[in-house]
């Protein structure tokens, strides 16, 4: 069998016997490494269907001013009130042309009558030989807490002593009655106000203090009228 053999390969080129010893041997390694080839391919062409079917499409964007953009729709349900149309002039208004007019005439010259003569017309009247006689008005007095101008206050020239209540010695009760006495410009005392009160002294306190003689408020040199706050005290010693 083995003379057989080599005498076959006898008859065979060089390199023959080798090449046919290990072509099964390549037949199967270039067989495997197709398959894998192909595999391969149609892994990658499954990979890149796949990439391509998920990728993220590209929008278009339309970018509009902020000068056109349209004012948001209002929150209620109200629809917006309809808009007035002013209507236009169809025609300018002309100006008006002047037109001339005669030049005003003076009234004539008139004559004021005398006092003689317009009592003499009504029949009523003051005649030139009476007198026209006006009372002086008296100067109006300030009211209570009324503000007058003044460069001296008023000074007490003449101060009498309130009488003690009968009552309120008896009591041995003592106290302060607080008034406001209006002082003229001739120094005397036109009116008493209580402005802080104890009952039980506030009679003899005012019928005291309208006693009084004050030196008048001065202003600019001249007497005013002011009022003047006064404590008038009761004390049993």
């Amino acid at each position: 069998m083995i003379e057989s053999r080599s005498s076959l390969y006898e008859f065979m080129p060089y390199g023959a016997p080798e090449l046919k010893e290990v072509a099964k041997k390549y037949m199967f390694r270039a067989t495997a490494i197709a398959t894998g080839a192909a595999l391969l391919l149609y892994l990658l062409s499954l990979g890149t269907a796949f990439i391509i079917a998920h990728r993220p499409h590209e929008t278009s964007v339309v970018l509009v001013p902020y000068r056109e953009l349209q004012a948001p729709p209002p929150l209620t349900d109200k629809p917006p009130p309809p808009k007035v149309e002013v209507a236009q002039p169809v025609a300018p208004p002309t100006a008006a042309a002047p037109v001339p007019v005669p030049d005003a005439e003076a009234p004539p010259e008139q004559k004021i009558a005398s006092q003689e003569e317009i009592a003499a017309s009504t029949g009523s009247g003051v005649t030139s030989d009476q007198e026209i006689q006006v009372a002086p008005q008296e100067d109006e007095n300030p009211k209570l807490g009324e503000y007058v101008y003044y460069e001296e206050l008023p000074e007490v020239i003449t101060k009498v002593q309130p009488l003690y209540p009968d009552l309120a010695r008896e009591a041995n009760v003592e106290g302060t009655v607080m008034v406001q006495a209006l002082v003229g410009k001739d120094g005397k005392v036109k009116d008493v106000r209580v402005v802080k009160s104890n009952p039980m002294f506030d009679q003899n306190a005012v019928e005291a203090v309208k006693q009084w003689i004050f030196k008048p408020a001065l202003a600019n040199n001249k007497p005013v009228a002011v009022w003047v706050g006064i404590p008038v005290a009761f004390k049993l010693h």
